[in-house]
């Protein structure tokens, strides 16, 4: 009865995208800043920056982010979306918010400098509004080994990090909702026959198996149906890129929330596909954005 109900949901947002999104575009940065250093995060930070998400997520209030991004306020038809950049000197990553979106649905490309296309893909998605808030990096994963003293500039590895932070607070707010991140590999580069023959990949960031997994059943059969592609789900179909060094899917294992967490490794032949037809990527998308309503 539910695949029933997720098809025919599915159905209905493949047919037609909402009106708005037809019209005018969400709007986002031209070029998110990109920094060349990136400020460990502390514990005094990490704590700073999970209250001022907290605050913006649940009362718009945006005082407490002015510390460490430059944001701006733009319209969209009659609504507002909240657009933030962090202070280059920080190098924490860029976000976009719509308080009035209905759709649950948190959009991560952490990686956007070394996971090529995963930032236009996820952009893509978000000026169409299929994302309530979206935030992506503004710094190399690696940089910061090239620092002294190093440190670790992933921010959805790193111990603190302000992915974390705004992860952990928009959660508290929509706990029905789901956090989804996209990320990409090389085919040639895994070390499994399932890996090498994959061109998607999703898991919950553990490597737990839930006896009720039908959020990935779902993302699984519509993106394969959708793409004519090879998706399969990590740990029960592949043994590898399951995302489970993943601050956020850490974190969120830790609520007891972890099939609210969905991480996308893509193929670089998928990414190329998508990259290059923005229906097909506004299709894929809805499939995860149809599970994530369920």
């Amino acid at each position: 009865m539910r695949y029933f109900k997720f098809y025919g949901a599915i159905g209905l947002l493949l047919q037609a995208l909402p009106v708005q999104s037809q019209t005018l575009e969400v709007p986002w940065f031209d070029n998110v800043p990109r920094s060349d250093y990136y400020q460990r995060v502390s514990s005094p930070n990490q704590a700073a920056l999970e209250a001022s998400f907290l605050s913006l997520f649940r009362d718009q209030r945006e005082d407490g982010l002015t510390e460490f991004y430059q944001l701006q306020r733009e319209q969209w038809q009659s609504l507002e979306v909240i657009l933030a950049s962090s202070k280059t000197k920080l190098g924490w990553g860029a976000f976009g918010y719509r308080p009035s979106s209905e759709n649950a649905l948190f959009l991560q490309t952490p990686h956007r400098y070394f996971d090529l296309h995963t930032a236009a893909i996820a952009e893509t998605a978000w000026q169409h509004d299929l994302a309530q808030v979206y935030m992506s990096n503004s710094i190399h994963r690696y940089a910061g080994q090239e620092q002294k003293p190093k440190t670790n500039s992933d921010i959805s590895n790193a111990r603190r990090s302000p992915l974390l932070a705004a992860s952990e607070a928009w959660m508290a707010e929509q706990p029905d909702g789901v956090i989804v991140q996209l990320h990409g590999y090389a085919k040639s580069k895994r070390v499994t026959e399932a890996g090498r023959n994959a061109d998607i990949i999703l898991s919950h960031g553990t490597s737990e198996q839930f006896m009720h997994e039908t959020r990935l059943h779902d993302i699984q059969s519509c993106l394969a149906a959708q793409l004519n592609v090879t998706v399969l789900r990590y740990p029960e179909e592949v043994g590898e890129l399951g995302g489970t060094q993943n601050n956020v899917a850490q974190a969120l294992a830790r609520w007891g929330k972890s099939e609210h967490f969905v991480h996308v490794e893509m193929s670089r032949e998928v990414r190329d596909s998508l990259v290059s037809d923005k229906d097909k990527t506004l299709r894929a998308m809805q499939c995860i954005l149809g599970a994530a309503s369920e």
